[in-house]
């Protein structure tokens, strides 16, 4: 994803000031609405608050979702991918990577050998919002029925025959590992081509994963907002991975140049 000058200077813009950092910290554990980030800064006023917010989502960092009543802000990660990929990732050192990287995979690796095991409920969620140049026919074809050519990851890899995606409500969501076998993703609940689409399924035992699009023609591109809820009994790790592979944004360059490319 090419970044304009413009947007570059938004985003230092926004991530020059202290407390909007502080605000996409605690907004990188989950979304919250306005009064608990104003909650978790007492030193600020509610009003001052909103003010950060407002620069942040101005440079498409965070994304605005009213349930009832109450405004949720969520963190969007594309905005920081594409400045790391344009600015920090050509200038760092490869030597320094590689070093962080083991540090947290050794972090990572003690979180999980303690002497004692605590099953914890959590809740993942994450909201992406992405723009590619492709009618809104073009973008659910491939997300509904050619997931397979442009998703790298699979259950079955090598085994994988095709991903199927029957086109109802009720409709089977699965991999095809041929002879009755494959690995099922979950069910369609709803189906409105082509503009919205949403399935739930079942990750690991009593967690559950639920997915919405919405599709939005705009000129000669597409909105795409994406929402996954992972719920259930999982370890920080477990967390991490749905994090990891359920976030679009991972996997935004892929999904453009399928669509875009064809």
């Amino acid at each position: 994803m090419a970044v304009s000058e413009s947007e570059a200077q938004d985003v230092w813009r926004a991530l020059g000031n202290p407390i909007r950092r502080q605000l996409l910290d605690l907004l990188s554990e989950g979304p919250r609405s306005t009064g608990e980030l104003a909650d978790a800064v007492p030193e600020l006023s509610r009003f001052a608050v909103m003010q950060h917010l407002g620069v942040l989502t101005d440079a498409g960092l965070v994304l605005v979702r009213r349930r009832g009543r109450y405004r949720y802000n969520h963190l969007n990660p594309v905005p920081l991918r594409a400045w790391y990929q344009r600015w920090a990732s050509p200038l760092a050192d490869s030597t320094a990577a590689e070093l962080l990287a083991l540090g947290q995979h050794i972090e990572r690796g003690s979180e999980l050998m303690g002497d004692e095991f605590r099953e914890e409920v959590r809740t993942v969620r994450i909201e992406t919002e992405i723009r590619l140049v492709a009618t809104p026919e073009r973008v659910f074809k491939a997300l509904t029925d050619e997931s397979l050519e442009w998703f790298p990851h699979t259950y079955g890899e090598e085994r994988v025959k095709g991903v199927v995606f029957e086109p109802r409500v009720g409709g089977l969501h699965y991999e095809d590992w041929g002879e009755d076998r494959g690995h099922l993703y979950g069910w369609v609940t709803a189906y409105d081509p082509p503009h919205h689409f949403a399935t739930r399924g079942r990750l690991m035992p009593g967690v559950t994963l639920d997915n919405e699009y919405t599709l939005i023609a705009d000129g000669e591109e597409t909105v795409v907002r994406s929402t996954k809820v992972g719920v259930g009994p999982m370890t920080e790790a477990e967390a991490r991975s749905i994090r990891t592979y359920g976030d679009l944004a991972a996997f935004e360059e892929a999904l453009r140049t399928w669509v875009e490319q064809r």
